[in-house]
């Protein structure tokens, strides 16, 4: 499993800081990743450890962007679309990267004051970056496995077992509990509990839906209310259900569990929604077309390498990419 490290983000509620500190960590991180020496490395220490304002603007940093784009992706979309307005006006990469986390560590304060579920997500008691997956065995004996971008909350008691999945996908191998106590999966649109099973629990639509697949044994899901009555989705089945009461089931796709295979199998999908799926697993964004978004995808696309993917797809459809940094890609029709 390639990059299976778990993030633990710093806390974004640590204290305001002067823009011009951020854009001062903007240009370390910039410069340290491109053509820095020895003495630019000692420089930037001396740097970091002059004020403690310092070392937290590079501690959010690492913790919001992992890479630069993500923490313009984090920051918002108003932060992260402003910045894809300004692509043609960057003249060189360097100074790219110095305005993507600018734009992230400006846009971090309303960012982090508006967004409370953003916070929790950030702190996290696990948590997977983008293109990241972490596998684990929780104390019960439980085997967990974090897709890309997803964050988890662990609630074990004397009384239950219960996983809060704030965003992302996971799998879930539900192990036997000494202590006979019941557990569940909960999200922001309904709560899972399974019957002996192995099964996957993705957060739809920042939480209005959220889908199970259920691959051995079978899962009752049901909405927040404890007194919703619970609909039962059996092995081989998956089911997509909403915060409103929706219940859509059906037999298990493909497609739903190919992650764990470490492929993205679309068919006859159309390619705005593909471009989507493909960039859950790559830093930074992928624009598409409204009229190259129409085209239709058939196959089945290896994630560990999404620049593959991208030329793979030049050369199957009627389309060009066009790469302004190597976290903004924009697909048209050629």
């Amino acid at each position: 499993m390639e990059g299976a490290k778990l993030l633990r983000p710093h806390s974004p509620e640590a204290g305001r800081i002067d823009p011009k500190v951020i854009r001062q960590a903007a240009d370390w991180w910039a410069r340290l990743r491109e053509d820095s020496t020895d003495a630019d490395r000692r420089r930037f220490e001396t740097w970091r450890l002059a004020r403690p304002e310092h070392d937290l603007a590079w501690q959010r940093l690492g913790a919001l962007t992992r890479d630069v784009a993500l923490g313009v992706a984090e920051a918002g979309s108003s932060v992260a679309g402003h910045t894809l307005r300004q692509a043609p006006l960057i003249q060189s990469r360097r100074n790219a990267m110095r305005w993507m986390v600018a734009a992230a560590g400006l846009g971090l304060g309303a960012w982090a004051v508006g967004e409370r579920g953003a916070i929790r997500r950030l702190t996290a008691d696990l948590r997977t970056a983008t293109g990241e997956r972490r596998a684990l065995t929780l104390p019960d004996g439980t085997l967990l496995e974090l897709n890309t971008g997803s964050a988890v909350d662990l609630r074990y008691t004397g009384h239950q077992r219960e996983l809060v999945l704030l965003e992302g996908e996971i799998l879930v191998t539900t192990g036997q509990d000494r202590q006979g106590r019941p557990f569940t999966v909960r999200t922001r649109s309904g709560v899972v509990t399974p019957v002996g099973t192995r099964f996957l629990v993705r957060d739809l639509d920042e939480g209005r839906r959220m889908r199970v697949a259920v691959l051995e044994g079978a899962v009752d899901v049901r909405g927040l209310d404890p007194a919703d009555a619970p609909r039962r989705v059996p092995a081989g089945g998956q089911a997509e259900f909403s915060a409103g009461g929706g219940f859509i089931a059906g037999p298990l796709e493909p497609a739903t569990s190919a992650w764990l295979n470490g492929m993205l199998i679309a068919n006859e999908m159309p390619l705005s929604e593909f471009l989507y799926e493909l960039g859950r697993y790559r830093p930074g964004r992928i624009g598409c077309s409204s009229a190259a978004g129409k085209l239709r995808v058939v196959g089945a696309f290896p994630l560990a390498d999404s620049d593959k993917v991208l030329a793979m797809l030049q050369e199957v459809l009627p389309v060009s990419v066009r790469r302004y940094t190597r976290y903004w890609v924009s697909v048209g029709l050629a």
